[in-house]
């Protein structure tokens, strides 16, 4: 559908939509969800840098890490689980 096509056909659907009461709420909302800004993570970016250079380190292998079971025998023997 060409875009002049599309305008004509979305200005008569509005038209019967604007109508509606109820219809409306629903438009409305519509309009909020696209129009919606997306806050900004509470989260400080940098505790996500933090976390990609733990990660940088991981896949490196300049950090070590354990298994599960090696974690859960450590914890085991030190606070008797």
């Amino acid at each position: 559908m060409e875009t002049k096509e599309l305008r004509r056909k979305l200005i008569k659907d509005f038209g019967k939509i604007i109508e509606d009461d109820s219809k409306l709420e629903i438009l409305e909302s519509f309009f909020d969800a696209i129009n919606y800004d997306e806050k900004k993570s509470i989260v400080p970016d940098s505790h996500y840098d933090l976390v990609v250079e733990e990660r940088e380190r991981y896949i490196s292998g300049e950090n070590q890490s354990s298994s599960w079971e090696e974690a859960e025998k450590r914890l085991n023997a030190k606070y008797g689980f």
